[in-house]
């Protein structure tokens, strides 16, 4: 692990060569030399944000997961397909089913949205319930960290993931009729997907429609289902380890999941709106449950209890209604007038041998409505209202939550004071009210307030490389599953329990960032630290229930502290390549988590230190070609009754071609990709199944996408 320091201290000598290299590169006029790349900042916008900035203007760390990565590089979950964005791990329950992690935080502390309106499924209550949304039908995919994330609620400590389509169109699309097909075929689990997209415009009517479909076998796998480290946990028991996973397929792992938009607006010169309806539907096998173990702790995560239950499979389903609308120019003193609004009927079964043994159900909405101020004594900002109102129920056998009403409305402010053409300074603040009613237990009534201020420093007054600073306080209410939770949780493989008595969990962050957007290095950087007063952990106590490992939802004083760094050496500045691009790039994550009272014991399931690096070149827009490197690093600091997980390194590479075609109105593009080419055994810390589930083994991925 000495390697993360020695990076961290290259990292920070190497910046003031950076700001040189900026130096050197830039005219006398004051435009940098590679004019495309500002183009490009300005193009991609932060949807996220109520100010809509471009990636150039945005200081706050931010990854823009774009179309084109996203059609060759996404996985059937969100979670795995960003998992290797910086400060990003995944939950990993399977290929079925997995939650983007942020910076060590997960579950009810990164918030995941729709086009800015929550996904409104039961994804944050437990990591084997999946993300109601699909990679591939995505336009973009928004990774937010820092101050402006609690413009989204108390349950985006961690970060926010925000999932944008083009359902309801928002600016005119200009032609009568315009579409895409993606096909793909993969190795490694038999994938077969598709991915279709047809809209147009009619006067002031423009309208949208998407499908996709995707469905995969058992994933093949590098050797054994169990760890090296949980066998000779069972051999030191004197029990018996499974065998079966050294067939090198990861059993009850199969995906098949579908999906269908329909959506349309009504665009005039001061704004939209629209409407749009989708239909989500997956079903899944959760990995690990298809044998007795004994065991406790996280040794025997997702282990089922009873052999003669059998694997788990989830079927889960989605209707959703969305509506959208903007109004621009609305007065002197307002800029714009956005609102949002969500509704959706949602419910999964859990099946043990195809028969229902627990059923999920939430009905919810989720409203905003963001008012855009004129500047007023030089402030600008945004004033919203949001408001969620949800009914969580789970029925069955082995049901362990009760039906629960939850209502959450609050209200935000951000506003931002620029200091001259170098300095700004932010502040935001949000209050909002809290109340669970559950049928067995007393009501819960939560009042969570936050606060944040920051200041950006941009030397030049152009964006090309600015600093900033930022610290936070956040109250988070506690979620339906951390107060009421008491029973055998199926799926996750453990007697879960909960604690009605649990308060607001706090917290204090701060937050020192670097960017630098133009000239031949480019890059960001962030240093972070978290500091809980309560943060509520789900522990292992070491005892069982019903043949299942008991786990605690308690309260403790942890400590949250780490760094990302992301970076790009443009090597085609240094000579002159005519149209050919090569860039080599690197990055680097690491958060350490432990409690600060008691024993100091580490977290449970922190991803270790996890490093990058690729080369792309591509010439034009005709060809391009990428080889990667993804190097994660032992964790051996891990929490009681949890196991150590080895480290991996993975070989990716991908190749694509675009013919040029006779027409402009046609584009087609085949692509391949190669992941963990030398069939690595690789292991996700972070997920209750490492112990069970590794990652896929070597795999190549056929794709091709038409345009029109």
């Amino acid at each position: 692990m000495n390697s993360k320091y020695l990076l961290t201290l290259l990292f920070i000598a190497s910046l003031p060569r950076t700001v040189c290299a900026e130096e050197e590169h830039t005219p006398d006029d004051g435009h940098t030399v590679r004019e495309h790349e500002i183009h490009d900042l300005t193009e991609i916008r932060i949807s996220a944000d109520p100010f809509n900035p471009s990636l150039l203007e945005y200081s706050s760390p931010v990854t823009v997961v774009e179309k084109k990565k996203l059609v060759e590089q996404s996985e059937p979950t969100i979670g795995e397909t960003l998992s290797k964005e910086p400060g990003v791990s995944s939950t990993y329950y399977g290929p079925g089913a997995s939650r983007p992690i942020i910076r060590g935080n997960s579950g009810e502390r990164v918030r995941i949205l729709k086009n800015g309106v929550g996904t409104l499924d039961a994804s944050g209550i437990s990591e084997d319930h999946a993300v109601a949304a699909n990679p591939l039908a995505a336009q973009s995919v928004e990774i937010l960290r820092g101050p402006e994330t609690l413009l989204y609620g108390s349950t985006a400590v961690g970060g926010v993931v925000n999932i944008t389509d083009n359902s309801i169109p928002e600016y005119a699309i200009g032609k009568d009729a315009t579409g895409a097909l993606d096909l793909r075929l993969g190795t490694a689990d038999k994938e077969t997907s598709w991915a279709a997209l047809l809209e147009g415009q009619a006067d002031k009517i423009n309208w949208h429609t998407e499908a996709f479909y995707l469905d995969t076998d058992d994933i093949r796998i590098p050797g054994n289902a169990e760890s090296e480290q949980l066998m000779q946990l069972e051999e030191a028991s004197g029990e018996e380890h499974e065998e079966e996973g050294s067939s090198g397929t990861l059993e009850n792992s199969a995906v098949r999941s579908s999906g269908a938009t329909v959506g349309g607006s009504y665009i005039w010169d001061k704004g939209f709106v629209g409407i749009a309806v989708n239909s989500f539907r997956t079903r899944y096998g959760v990995p690990g449950h298809e044998h007795e173990e004994e065991g406790e702790g996280d040794e025997a995560e997702g282990h089922e209890h009873e052999e003669e239950e059998g694997g788990v499979r989830i079927d889960m389903e989605q209707l959703r209604v969305d509506l959208r609308g903007r109004v621009d120019d609305v007065s002197d003193q307002i800029e714009s007038v956005k609102f949002k609004l969500g509704v959706s009927d949602y419910e999964h079964d859990e099946l043990e041998e195809d028969i229902v043994a627990t059923t999920f159900k939430n009905k919810g909405i989720e409203g905003r409505l963001e008012v855009l101020h004129a500047p007023a004594a030089q402030l600008e900002g945004v004033i919203g209202l949001q408001a969620i109102s949800s009914t969580l129920e789970a029925t069955g056998e082995e049901s362990f939550l009760p039906k629960t009403d939850t209502i959450a409305p609050a209200v935000f402010i951000f506003e931002e004071l620029p200091l001259g053409d170098q300095w700004a300074l932010q502040f935001g603040g949000r209050s909002e009210y809290v109340a669970h009613d559950p049928e067995t237990f007393s009501s819960n009534e939560f009042f969570p307030f936050s606060l944040s201020l920051g200041t950006t420093w941009d030397p030049t007054g152009r964006n090309n490389y600015t600093m900033g600073l930022s610290l936070a306080y956040t109250q988070r209410a506690p979620a339906v599953s951390e107060l009421y939770a008491d029973g055998a949780h199926l799926a996750r493989g453990i007697f879960e329990i909960g604690d009605s008595s649990i308060d607001n969990e706090e917290s204090y962050g701060a937050e020192l960032t670097f960017k630098k957007n133009t000239g031949f290095v480019t890059g960001s950087s962030a240093l972070f630290v978290q500091d809980y007063g309560n943060y509520i952990n789900l522990s292992a106590t070491g005892a069982e229930e019903d043949g299942l490992p008991v786990y605690v939802y308690n309260e403790v004083e942890a400590l949250f502290y780490g760094f990302e760094l992301e970076t790009a050496f443009h090597l085609h500045e240094l000579f002159d390549l005519f149209q050919h691009d090569l860039d080599l790039n690197a990055q680097f994550d690491y958060v350490r988590a432990k409690e600060t009272s008691g024993d100091e014991e580490d977290l449970p399931r922190i991803p270790p230190f996890k490093t990058v690096v690729g080369l792309e070149y591509a010439f034009k827009e005709m060809f391009s070609a990428a080889v990667e490197g993804v190097f994660v690093a032992e964790q051996d600091k891990v929490s009681q009754f949890e196991l150590p997980t080895d480290s991996y390194q993975l070989l990716n590479a991908s190749l694509g071609f675009s013919p040029k075609l006779n027409s402009d109105r046609y584009g087609l593009t085949f692509y391949v990709r190669g992941t963990n080419l030398t069939d690595e055994e690789a292991r996700v810390h972070s997920s209750f199944l490492k112990d069970v589930a590794p990652l896929r083994g070597r795999s190549v991925l056929f794709g091709v996408r038409g345009t029109f």
